[in-house]
């Protein structure tokens, strides 16, 4: 019986710090994040079983971008320094822990959206190949499903994969800035962040990236993403006092001590 005293003790240490509403958001949480790290899996190594295939290389004819160039250079207008998808997503996730709960919630909802939205692009992209919108852009390298391949392999994946991010990014931005009693927030921050995203999409198109309807639809879609409800049936639910649960599970000494004081 002494060999099951110590698993006894921890089980009943668990019980005592974790409620079941805590166990539910982790669980649930868990599933989405798998979800979406499964879904970029499926994604990058259909683009490259894709990419593989003998095809055209001639690129589409881009009637935005002929526009664009008449307008604007690209040096006169992509003069902003630019965050990688990676920085961005780093920066998106510090600002919604600093909104608690109503941040990790609207977290919980992107990671939906972005579930759905990749799944849909490696269905439209299997369907119909279109050519890179460089001309001299081959994709001669082997299969490996577990290399990150960027840049669609030379092909264009349509819609594009990194506006879903900076959408979904520029919405959770928008949504949690009205929790803020300054004007500046609330008005200034949405602002800025969409006119960031418009750049971005302006410059992808000036460096051939994508065509200018990859970019259209990749933001459309996103956007009626959001906002179809059905899609987001069983959104892990933020715990109440969830950043009080968790300091008590991680410093539960810490936690007893103050409490005697």
């Amino acid at each position: 019986m002494e060999r099951y005293l110590p698993f006894n003790s921890i089980r009943k240490q668990y019980k005592l710090r974790v409620s079941n509403e805590l166990q539910m958001y982790a669980l649930k949480s868990l599933r989405d994040i798998l979800l979406l790290a499964l879904a970029f899996f499926i994604e990058n190594t259909a683009l490259q079983v894709i990419s593989s295939v003998k095809h055209n290389h001639i690129p589409l004819r881009d009637l935005f971008y002929e526009l664009l160039r008449k307008i604007t250079s690209r040096k006169q207008f992509c003069v902003a320094y630019r965050l990688s998808v990676e920085q961005l997503v780093l920066c998106w996730i510090f600002f919604c822990f600093l909104n608690g709960s109503k941040g990790l919630t609207t977290i919980q909802k992107s990671i939906r959206c972005l579930i759905i939205a990749r799944a849909l692009r490696v269905c439209l992209f299997s369907m119909t190949i279109l050519p890179s919108p460089k001309i001299h852009c081959n994709f001669t390298q082997p299969i490996n499903p577990f290399k990150v391949t960027v840049g669609g392999a030379c092909n264009d994946l349509l819609y594009s994969g990194h506006v879903t991010i900076y959408t979904v990014v520029a919405i959770s931005l928008t949504i949690l800035s009205q929790n803020y009693s300054s004007r500046i927030c609330r008005y200034g921050l949405p602002i800025l962040v969409w006119l960031y995203i418009t750049q971005y999409i302006i410059c992808t198109i000036f460096e051939r990236h994508h065509y200018s309807i990859d970019m259209f639809l990749g933001l459309i879609v996103t956007l009626l993403l959001w906002q179809c409800k059905p899609l987001h049936i069983d959104l892990p639910e933020v715990p109440q006092n969830l950043f009080l649960h968790l300091n008590q599970l991680v410093f539960p000494k810490f936690h007893s001590a103050h409490k005697e004081v």
